[in-house]
This record gives structure tokens, sequence and C-alpha cells, in this order.
């Protein structure tokens, strides 16, 4: 039988619809337009992931086009914040691990500096910075719910003090810890199966 148009939008309507319907946080896109002018949700997951409860956002930018050197490879942030102290933080999200590649974090730290200093600025004037990769799976395979990184004076055995952090939180982590049930929603489909109203609130409008 040869479908007319109309059933052949019906069918596709369908599968957009089913296809939602399996959509998790995890999954970039999702993630992106759950975070979009959820500005309350941005900050409610970095207090978590970042361990700092009195964590304030001012702004949050979902795919954020990073590209300030002319022939350089340009970076689309999944989302985008800064706090109330000027400190920036890149959240992205990887199923797969190669998107994780250190060498990928790096990147994307080095051209969030490039992107906020300007060239009458002095280099004490960059922020802070904070890549933030929620992982799928476990990256570096040691079972911990957040892996938290930053430059070091191997010589000394000092912290390089230079104000870059990168941090891998773990998707595969589960426990009764708010970072273990943040993991576990993040891989949830259905909001009913979340344990924070602020995700699965904007989950279920999303879907529904």
């Amino acid at each position: 039988m040869i479908e007319n148009e109309n059933q052949k939008r019906e069918r596709r309507h369908i599968d957009d619809l089913e296809r939602l319907r399996r959509f998790r946080p995890i999954d970039d896109t999702f993630m992106r337009g759950l975070f979009r002018d959820n500005i309350p949700l941005a900050e409610f997951v970095l207090r978590i992931i970042t361990g700092k409860p009195d964590l304030v956002i001012t702004s949050c930018e979902t795919q954020a086009d990073m590209k300030r050197v002319t022939g350089a490879r340009s970076v689309c942030l999944d989302a985008y914040a800064t706090d109330n102290s000027g400190k920036k933080y890149d959240i992205e999200v990887q199923r797969a691990d190669n998107g994780a590649d250190p060498h990928r974090a790096r990147y994307h730290s080095s051209i969030m500096d490039v992107e906020n200093l300007d060239a009458d600025q002095d280099y004490l004037a960059l922020p802070d910075t904070y890549v933030i990769f929620i992982t799928e799976n476990d990256f570096f395979h040691q079972k911990q719910p957040v892996y938290f990184i930053q430059n070091m004076n191997i010589t000394t055995g000092q912290q390089f003090n230079d104000g870059a952090y990168i941090l891998y939180a773990n998707g595969e982590y589960r426990g009764d810890s708010d970072i273990g049930k943040l993991m576990h929603d993040f891989n949830c489909a259905d909001a009913d199966d979340m344990h924070f109203a602020l995700l699965a609130e904007k989950t279920r409008y999303l879907k529904e």
C-alpha cells in the first residue's frame, strides 16, 4: 500500500514522538533543551557536581559558539554558564568515550581562556574556568562519582593555581548521595523515575 502525504506526515510524527520518549538528559540534544533559559537547573546541577552548595549562576547559554582565532577549530559548548564571581563553566555531556578524551577537555579549557581575555587585559584578569564532562561511562574506571583535575607542579607536588579545572562526572555512579541520584536521573527517560523534581519537571514538560 502506497502512503499518501498525510499518512507519511503522521508516521513521521509518531516516529518523532517515539524518539522523544527515549531521550534522556545524558543525550546532548535533550540536555540543551533542558538547560535552555533555565538558570535554576544549571545552578542546581553545578552545585552538586562541583560540591559548591552556595554557587550562584547569573547566566547560562546553550550551544555557545566560540571561535576568536582565525583558522582555529571552533567549539560549540553544550552549556556555558557564569557565576556571580565571574567564574566560567562549560558543561558537556558525552556518551562515547572518545568524546571525553583529555585532549578535548584541554582544548575546551584553552578556548574558554581565549574567549575571556581581551587584547588590553592582563593575564591575571583571566577568570577561573571549569570544563565539566558528564560521561555515560566511568571514563577512568575507578568507580568515583566525580574526577577533579587541575594542573600541578610535579617537582614540588604543589598545585599550579592557574585557575583551570576539569571535572568528569561519572554517569555510571549510583548511590544515596546527591551526585549518585543526579547521575541516575541523567540516565532516566521517564520523569516519573527521577529523584529531583527540578529535573523531572522540565523533562516532563519537554516530553509532554
